[in-house]
Parts: structure tokens; C-alpha cells; sequence
């Protein structure tokens, strides 16, 4: 990394310490191709801001958020602070902008918009500590983070509505249900996939994050665990719970691929900030069921071999892209506005589905 040319809030061999601390941990995903392009380079971002007047802008999620504002506290620093710490330091120095606003939709859903008021003004709290003290922090000098809430700097609440509800939200989530569905009724995992992409083509739509998730929740070859929480739970409400879970993760992977599709217009560069593997995994491989040019075909076979085996993904990989090619088919559900159900009975159906599934007798 050739940092010498630029001036830091902190030492340079320090900053690449920490950039070399999150490039193990791996907690970028960017909104740009990664073999052209280093994400943990700080020069990265401000040679771009130099030369072209380009924003850069890290999407949280809430994993992030709450160990930031844990930060605020005094309390003792684990190793997954550290890193959050060293986030919020490498974005500092690099002039990158923090957006939360999805991990505060998620606090409102599950304790209420009055927490997540106070979460977002704790976070304003700890995105403008001095970067020095966050970089002690993440490297490991201080055992305890300093409290940096005082009634002095504590902001004032902006009190946004945190519980408005979410269209991309609730488009996922009906997604997730029926995904969740099928696999708790079982079969051969190439028949429930064909299913569920049989359903997206014939009632519903097609969105690119919850196609990646099912593709990957029934492929015999990838790992389910933490997809769906206590999907097979006795308490079903657990069960529903879970699924909203993996709906947030959806819905953050969905905002930012919103987010990169209007790079260029915006003239941004946008990143997915999260400590979750299975996220960065699913945000990584949406660019082949998003991207129309032809470039991506062998990337799209890639994955399919690799998920699905490549005697197994023949017809599925056949019927899916079959599908991709004809969504501007009139004939279609989701193009008849009038004869669509709406969102809100959909919900009601799935979660009635989950709900009445039992795992002593899987119905």
C-alpha cells in the first residue's frame, strides 16, 4: 500500500495494521470489482475522491452497529469490538461515510423506534470519537474502550420513525417464508428449488438476494447452519423469528445492491460493512443473477456447478435463466397488477404456513 503521500489522523504504520486487520477478518464487500481494485487499501478511496470527486459510502449492518455503540460504554472490548473499532477508524481515514439506517429499521422491528433513536445518536457519538483513541482500541492497547458519552455530547435525538415499514422488506420476507416453507416439508433439494423459482416466475417476482439465499439454503453442497434460526423450533414464534432475521440480512444485501446500481450516476462508491460470513458469501455472488452482459454467464455456471454439482444444476440452471430471460412476460402474475394478492396476504399465508408445520409430525 503506497500511503505516503497522504496525511492520516493516526501513524501510517498503524492504519495499515488495521487495514490489514479487517482484510483478515474480511468485512468489505464492495460495489466494485475486487480483482481491479484493493478494498482494504486506504488509497483506494482517496485517490478516487481526488481524481473524480468520488463519495464513499459503507452500509452497516447491525452487527457493526451494536459494537459500536458498545463502545460508547467503558465496558470491556472483545474481539469482535476491536474490529468495529478498527472499522470505524479505517473509514475515518479514508473518508468514508457511514449509513446505518437498515440495522436501526431491524432495532425498531424488535425493541421498539425509541432504542432505536437512542442507538442512532450513540453511533453519531462514537463515528466522530477521536479516531487515534478507535485505533488503540483495535489494535489492542486499551483492555476497556473509554466512555465517550457524556451529558454534554450526548446529540440531540433526531427522532425519526424508525417503524415505517419497509417495501423491500416485506418483499423478502415473503420470499423468505416460502423458501423456509418448502424446506421444512422436505424433498429432494433440485425439485424444492425448482419449486420455489416455479412460484417466483408464475405468482411472485423475482429479487436477486433471496434468489441467492435459496440457492444456497437447498444446494447439497453449501452450509445451512445460521441461514434460518429455530426454523424447526416447537415454539413456532421462534420459528418466524428466525426467518425475519435472515429478511434483514436480505433486505441490507438488497439496499446496498441498490446502492451500486446507481454508482455512476451517483458518483459513489458504495461497501457492505457486516462480521457475517453467510452475508458477505450472498452479496459476493449476486452479481451473476444482476448483471445482464454476457461476461457473467461462466461467473453464473460457476456457481451453480460449485453449489449444485454440474450433473445437478443442468435443468435447474436451465429453467432459472430461462425464467431471468422472460420476466417482461405479460402473461405472468406479477404483471397482471389487478390478479396479484397483496403483500400483506401473502405474508399472512406464509407465516400461517410456518406456523402450522409441527416437527413431530413435519405438517
Amino acid at each position: 500500500m503506497k500511503i505516503v503521500s497522504y496525511q492520516f489522523p493516526i501513524a501510517a504504520d498503524t492504519l495499515l495494521q488495521i487495514a490489514d486487520m479487517l482484510r483478515r477478518r474480511d468485512v468489505l464487500t464492495p460495489g466494485f470489482n475486487g480483482r481491479h481494485a484493493d478494498v482494504y487499501d486506504p488509497v483506494t478511496y482517496l485517490i478516487q475522491k481526488d481524481d473524480h470527486d468520488t463519495d464513499t459510502c459503507l452500509l452497516a449492518d447491525r452487527n457493526l452497529l451494536t459494537r459500536w455503540v458498545n463502545l460508547t460504554t467503558g465496558a470491556s472490548v472483545t474481539d469482535e469490538v476491536r474490529v468495529a473499532a478498527a472499522v470505524l477508524a479505517f473509514c475515518q481515514c479514508c473518508g468514508i461515510l457511514i449509513e446505518p439506517n437498515i440495522a436501526l429499521y431491524e432495532v425498531a422491528a424488535e425493541s421498539g423506534n425509541e432504542a432505536a433513536n437512542n442507538e442512532e445518536a450513540i453511533f453519531r457519538i462514537a463515528d466522530n470519537a477521536n479516531p487515534r483513541d478507535l485505533a488503540e482500541i483495535a489494535i489492542g492497547r486499551f483492555d476497556s474502550s473509554p466512555s465517550f458519552i457524556t451529558p454534554e455530547n450526548l446529540p440531540p435525538r433526531k427522532d425519526i420513525d424508525f417503524t415505517m415499514p419497509l417495501r423491500m422488506w416485506r418483499r423478502n420476507y415473503v420470499l423468505a417464508l416460502k423458501t423456509a416453507a418448502l424446506a421444512l416439508y422436505g424433498g429432494r433439494a433440485e425439485i424444492l428449488a425448482e419449486k420455489l423459482f416455479d412460484w417466483m416466475y408464475s405468482q411472485y417476482v423475482f429479487l436477486a438476494p433471496s434468489t441467492i439465499l435459496a440457492l444456497r439454503y437447498f444446494s447439497p453442497n453449501s452450509p445451512k447452519k445460521g441461514l434460518f434460526k429455530k426454523i424447526r423450533s416447537e415454539d413456532r414464534e421462534r420459528a418466524i423469528a428466525g426467518i425475519k432475521n435472515a429478511t434483514w440480512d436480505l433486505t441490507l444485501i438488497h439496499q446496498w445492491l441498490d446502492m451500486v446500481r446507481g454508482q455512476s450516476t451517483n458518483n459513489t462508491i458504495n461497501l457492505l460493512g457486516s462480521l457475517d460470513k453467510k452475508l458477505h458469501t450472498i452479496a459476493r455472488s449476486i452479481i451473476a443473477f444482476t448483471d445482464s452482459n454476457e461476461a457473467v454467464e461462466t461467473e453464473r455456471r460457476e456457481l451453480l456447478d460449485s453449489l449444485w454439482g454440474i450433473k445437478a444444476n443442468t435443468r435447474l440452471y436451465s429453467k432459472i435463466f430461462q425464467y431471468y430471460r422472460d420476466t417482461e412476460n405479460p402473461n405472468r402474475l406479477a404483471k397482471r397488477i389487478d390478479d396479484q394478492p397483496s403483500i400483506d396476504e401473502l405474508i399472512l399465508a406464509g407465516e400461517q404456513e410456518i406456523r402450522k408445520w409441527h416437527p413431530m409430525n413435519g405438517a
